[in-house]
């Protein structure tokens, strides 16, 4: 069978028909009207290189969009009147575009008859009828072909430069012939969308990045396939046991004739087809395990497929056409059964895999494992989750805010736990903050704050963080509905009947409603507690008492506190005694070796020390008046820099500086200690 051929020849010319005046261009053509075909043709060619040191012909072949495949000679040429180093080239152009390997193999380029008037007539060629697996046993690389298609396949995909052919063997009047003959084999085993891309180079001394395959006689760059000593050459190990798998089957269907191999490129084109490109091999890897897992082939070990099902998913997240084979994947791979072992290194891969834009796939998988430890032993399930806590607390705060509202789900017992106090909802909010509260779940953590304040209706503390809580769920407005709907209905009709201290409580829920919406307030507590406070008080007294309690009534619910003793001032207030000290001696010293700057800078720390610590007092059940706590550190800061001052060796003084700084961490410690377990006892 022939195919007809068109013929181009690109050279500098006074008379280029693709419209140049003078320069590069198409000098003769076998469609010499055909403008638009020609500059296309043009800028191939104007890419294609010479060997100038031998002065040896170079094929090339390389595929156009307009019209596909062309086959080019190139060779130096001398031009102009000063002999410039120019290049004519021979381009063959099959007329119509066929899927076949063979239409693409013109012959050498060099043709005897001159073009009239820039005509070249048309030419007829015998295609290639050689069977692939004949050329890959006469090149020597049929007994590893798994190792030959894999150097092809990662060229194709993962090229950053070309694939070198390189052949010591071959007589150079017989390079040619025998790179066309083995890149014919090569593109009879390709799909249509990957025989686009193996364009190839022959003869060449030098390395080539236009097109991925290029041959050379010597081995060249960095990836190189020594055809003539295929059976010895080293490969670097295959990264996978999918890879592997990939490889092996995919020759054993090409050397058995199968028609699976046929099938499998026949779907995997429509996917290449709408790929978003990278990692196409390892994507490809996945479609023909689970193709052969529909046919019969025997599986992978599951610890062999876990390593990739991460990146995986992440591919499923961006291509539609993935998700079906992960969702296939995912099945084949619960359908085993695992130890507790192996379910601790899938959690350990899917965390360190984790990628925001797969996170709802990774959140699935692990749900799904913790679930299953949830149901055969709680111990391991919370060392587990607790590994998860410390690793990627975002997963943590993902997989804390699923099916919180499933009774039998063990986020459900999770959150049951964690809103048994107010002091645990808010470290339990801190985390789920990490990743986004739902509508859904803030209304479930506000129902149980609820039905804690409703144990004990008239504890102070707990509306002190309820509102701490509300806040920090943005559910201001529903807040103010709540308090409004309990100073209303429960509290104000019952002021009669309430005690001291519950109505205490009472007046402070009020000036919580009165803060956000003072609009909304009676004062009807307030005016309560005033009456009783002046019947209960002497006749001289009752003015007194009655402007204390409007003073109180007055003042920020936060303030509502009485001061501490001086034994928990000094506690609390040592570690920043302790840093005021620390300030006011570097200060002196920098002044007296005369860096001013360093004694400013560390009285701006010092500021900076004191107002966060005014901010931690404000925080504090126990507050104490500003102006005590600012005298207390600047004494304890003296005393602290007098001491230092009478040490002469500088290292009796560092050691003191060193204890003082251990026992002020000891100190805070113990501050945050008591703190903690004053709130856990209430």
């Amino acid at each position: 069978m022939t195919s007809e051929y068109l013929r181009h020849e690109y050279t500098w010319s006074n008379h280029c028909i693709t419209g140049n005046v003078l320069g590069w261009g198409m000098t003769a053509s076998s469609c010499p009207k055909d403008r638009d075909m020609l500059r296309e043709l043009e800028k191939t060619a104007s890419a294609a290189e010479p060997e100038r040191a031998k002065g040896i012909p170079v094929e090339e072949l390389s595929f156009v969009p307009l019209c596909g495949f062309v086959k080019m000679t190139v060779i130096p040429w001398d031009s102009g009147e000063d002999n410039r180093k120019n290049k004519k080239v021979f381009l063959y152009q099959p007329k119509e575009t066929s899927a076949s390997p063979g239409v693409y193999m013109a012959p050498r380029g060099f043709w005897e008859d001159q073009p009239q008037d820039g005509y070249l007539p048309a030419v007829k060629i015998e295609e290639r009828t050689e069977r692939p697996e004949d050329i890959f046993i006469k090149m020597h690389v049929y007994d590893r072909l798994p190792d030959f298609l894999r150097a092809v396949f990662w060229c194709l995909f993962e090229k950053k430069q070309g694939l070198n052919f390189a052949a010591p063997s071959w007589k150079q009047e017989e390079f040619a012939e025998n790179a066309g003959v083995l890149m014919y084999a090569i593109h009879s085993i390709l799909p249509e969308s990957l025989r686009k891309k193996a364009g190839y180079v022959s003869y060449t001394e030098q390395p080539v990045g236009r097109e991925p395959f290029y041959f050379s006689r010597e081995p060249l760059g960095e990836n190189c396939i020594n055809l003539s000593e295929f059976e010895k050459q080293e490969f670097p190990p295959v990264t996978s046991k999918l890879e592997e798998y990939f490889f092996y089957h995919l020759s054993e269907f090409l050397v058995k004739k199968d028609d699976l191999y046929d099938k499998f490129w026949s779907e995997a084109e429509q996917y290449l087809k709408t790929s978003t490109g990278g990692n196409e091999e390892r994507k490809l890897q996945w479609l023909f395990y689970m193709f052969c897992q529909k046919h019969g082939k025997e599986s992978l070990e599951k610890n062999e497929l876990l390593p990739g099902m991460p990146e995986l998913f992440y591919w499923a997240s961006r291509e539609p056409a993935l998700k079906t084979t992960t969702e296939e994947v995912r099945a084949l791979i619960h359908k085993g059964s695992f130890s507790q072992e192996e379910k601790e290194e899938y959690i350990r891969i899917l965390l360190e895999g984790f990628t925001k834009r797969a996170q709802e796939s990774v959140c699935g998988e692990i749900h799904w494992l913790l679930s299953s430890m949830y149901a055969v032993d709680r111990k391991k399930f919370l060392e587990q989750l607790a590994v998860i806590k410390e690793k990627n607390p975002l997963v943590y705060a993902l997989l804390l805010s699923q099916n919180t509202e499933q009774e039998d789900s063990w986020q459900r017992a999770v959150f049951n736990e964690n809103t048994k106090s107010f002091s645990k909802m808010q470290d339990y909010v801190g985390f789920l903050e990490k990743a986004e509260i739902s509508p859904e779940l803030k209304n479930q953590i506000i129902l149980a704050g609820i039905h804690l304040l409703n144990q004990n209706l008239f504890k102070k503390e707990n509306y002190v963080q309820f509102d701490a809580l509300m806040l920090r769920l943005s559910r201001k407005d529903q807040w103010v509905e709540i308090l409004k709907d309990f100073v209303r209905n429960q509290l104000e009709p019952e002021a009669e009947n309430l005690d001291d201290n519950q109505l205490k409580t009472a007046c402070y829920v009020e000036q919580l409603l009165k803060k956000y919406a003072p609009k909304e307030v009676s004062g009807l507590l307030a005016e309560e507690r005033k009456k009783r406070r002046k019947l209960e008080l002497p006749s001289e007294e009752a003015q007194e008492a009655a402007y204390e309690v409007q003073e109180e009534d007055d003042e920020d619910p936060e303030e509502m506190t009485e001061p501490g003793t001086l034994k928990e001032a000094l506690l609390v207030g040592y570690p920043q005694g302790f840093l005021t000290g620390c300030a006011l001696y570097l200060c002196n010293y920098a002044l007296m070796i005369g860096h001013w700057k360093i004694a400013v800078g560390m009285a701006g720390m010092w500021l900076l020390f004191m107002l966060n610590f005014y901010y931690l007092m404000m925080h504090k059940e126990h507050k104490y008046p500003f102006w005590k706590n600012l005298g207390m550190c600047i004494l304890e800061g003296y005393v602290i820099e007098f001491i230092a001052s009478l040490f002469l060796s500088q290292k009796i003084r560092l050691s003191y500086f060193i204890i003082l700084g251990i026992a002020a961490i000891a100190v805070q410690a113990l501050n945050i200690f008591r703190k903690r377990m004053e709130e856990e006892e209430d």
